[in-house]
């Protein structure tokens, strides 16, 4: 099934956003007109959102364009190259974004390293068991492409690659052997964070700020492909990359979850009923700035990858503040 790879996402060119189907080496053409001319009729669609409430029908479906696809003249059938486009998020820039927090083992130890956790005071009852720690970010999705933006007299803009799972079948106290029917496909996203604000150093006994520290707008870049979980052969062993100005900042694995994926998601969906276009990130590697105090400035390049998911390129600029 591998072999037959496409991905999807959302592109602009010519002045007209449209739904794209990636053939392969970025190469990328009009779902809509794609299906049109292959005679093969798609569900009414205004986004590729609309097609994971029925997926796995849905992808049949799409796996038919995408072979007749490949059987016609590129020129005939105007194939772009991704670079010649403009790619948003995906799924748009309406979805729920749930993000693990503190679920890779390696990037826990960085983290102590470089930030102190509040004192605890001690108890004589066995500690709680350890369960998945999760947030809601309430920035709007934004491209793979767009710039990140640093806002005003902040210092510590930091950055976290990640996996990031799409739902295609509601679900609601969904146990870990079914998760698998509940997930339409993978992404690729980065957590930014600001470092300065996530700790309140006003609130000692509260200690975390998690909307102030995660959802700047621009601090949550999605795609530029969401990839089929048909295409994916192990969600559990994918490297996860990212690169600031072109030297390689982190270098992981997705096996190094503490809580693996369908732990996560049998988690979440017994806080909230989760829905088609709901997306989950899944935690970040180690490497990340807090853990090198090091952090993104003006002008930096950041690129950021995970396998058969595709590679987003977002350069820092700064935020202007309103006069």
């Amino acid at each position: 099934m591998v072999g037959e790879m496409f991905r999807l996402g959302t592109f602009a060119a010519g002045g007209a956003v449209f739904t794209g189907l990636e053939l392969g080496n970025e190469q990328i053409v009009d779902l809509g007109a794609s299906a049109a001319r292959a005679g093969i009729t798609l569900p009414p669609f205004g986004s590729l959102r609309d097609l994971l409430g029925s997926w796995d029908r849905n992808f049949d479906a799409l796996l038919a364009v995408a072979r007749h696809a490949r059987g016609c003249d590129p020129i005939e059938i105007g194939v772009l190259q991704l670079k010649d486009t403009h790619p948003f998020p995906p799924l748009g820039s309406t979805s729920r974004l749930l993000y693990a927090a503190a679920n890779y083992r390696d990037h826990v130890a960085g983290m102590r390293k470089t930030f102190t956790p509040p004192v605890v005071a001690s108890g004589t009852s066995a500690p709680s068991p350890l369960r998945p720690y999760m947030f809601g970010k309430l920035s709007a999705p934004t491209g793979a492409f767009d710039d990140i933006m640093l806002p005003p007299a902040i210092e510590r803009t930091d950055w976290e690659a990640e996996l990031m799972v799409a739902i295609g079948k509601p679900a609601h106290h969904v146990r870990q052997a079914n998760v698998a029917d509940h997930i339409a496909g993978y992404l690729t996203t980065n957590d930014v964070s600001c470092r300065d604000l996530t700790w309140r150093d006003d609130r000692p006994a509260i200690r975390s700020d998690w909307l102030a520290g995660k959802s700047f707008d621009s601090f949550a870049p999605i795609g530029p492909y969401f990839t089929p979980r048909q295409f994916v052969p192990d969600h559990a062993d994918l490297a996860i990359r990212l690169w600031v100005n072109g030297e390689i900042k982190q270098d992981g694995n997705s096996r190094d979850m503490i809580f693996s994926i369908e732990e996560q998601v049998e988690y979440a969906s017994r806080l909230m009923t989760l829905v088609p276009g709901d997306l989950i990130a899944t935690g970040t590697p180690a490497g990340t700035g807090q853990e090198r105090l090091e952090f993104l400035r003006e002008g930096d390049l950041v690129e950021c990858e995970v396998q058969f998911c595709g590679r987003q390129r977002n350069r820092v600029v700064a935020e202007r503040a309103a006069s």
